[in-house]
Parts: C-alpha cells; structure tokens; sequence
C-alpha cells in the first residue's frame, strides 16, 4: 500500500533512522569500492584532470552543503509540523551525502584520501544537526 503526500500520518523514526543508515552506507560504501580501486597495482591518477577546477568545484560543493544545512537547521526549528519536516530532514542529509560522494570522487580520480574524510565530516555534521527525533 502507498502512502499518499496528503497522508495525515507522521513518517516513523525508524523510517527516517533507515533513511539516514542507507544514505550512510551508500558513502561509506563508495569510499571503500574508491579504496580499493585505488590500492590496484595497475592504478594511476588520472593524469587529464586539472586539479584546481575540480577543487574549485569540490569547495562550491562544500559551500552550498554547508549553507544549505544550516539553512535546513534553521528551518527545521521552526516547522512544528512533524510531516514537513521530513523533506527537510531528507534533504539536508543528501547535502551532506553530496560532500561526501565529491570527496570520494576525488580519492578515486586522485588517490587522495583527504577530501572524501573531509566529505564524511560534513555527512555527520548533518547527522547531527538534522536529527530524527529532534532531540536537538
């Protein structure tokens, strides 16, 4: 059976919980396939990419994620409605997501390993500051 947008009941938090450990483990999941890919006697840096556009982006990125979240925070705290917030919540999350996925793009093109840590930071700062039960 399929909930309808104008359904008058909440999204679990275990839902959401799973929403969260899925989103979680797609990037964790992509920096260990980067991981070993990058470990492959056979495996160069891609000798085309220039590096400096390709960070620029990955700055671009981190700003609109880092923007974007506390914006969401922001949001968030004053929708008293639980079933609007979970598209902020969702949304929020897959910013950090995207940080995260750029970071381990870059490890897999460059061996790099920084950038895709630094991805992850900006996941769990989401985790954090967009909780499930809003405990914060």
């Amino acid at each position: 059976m399929t909930r309808s947008a104008n359904d008058p009941r909440p999204v679990s938090p275990a839902t959401l919980a799973t929403i969260r450990l899925a989103i979680l483990l797609g990037a964790l999941a992509f920096g260990g396939v980067a991981r070993y890919l990058v470990r492959q006697p056979d495996w160069t840096p891609s000798a085309g990419l220039d590096h400096t556009v390709f960070l620029y982006a990955g700055l671009g990125i981190w700003s609109v994620a880092a923007v974007g979240i506390l914006l969401l925070r922001s949001r968030l705290g004053r929708e008293p409605d639980p079933r609007r917030r979970v598209p902020l919540l969702v949304a929020g999350w897959a910013l950090g997501e995207t940080a995260a996925l750029w970071g381990g793009v870059y490890y897999l093109l460059t061996g790099d390993p920084q950038r895709y840590f630094t991805g992850l930071l900006f996941l769990g700062v989401a985790f954090l500051l967009l909780p499930v039960r809003g405990e914060r």
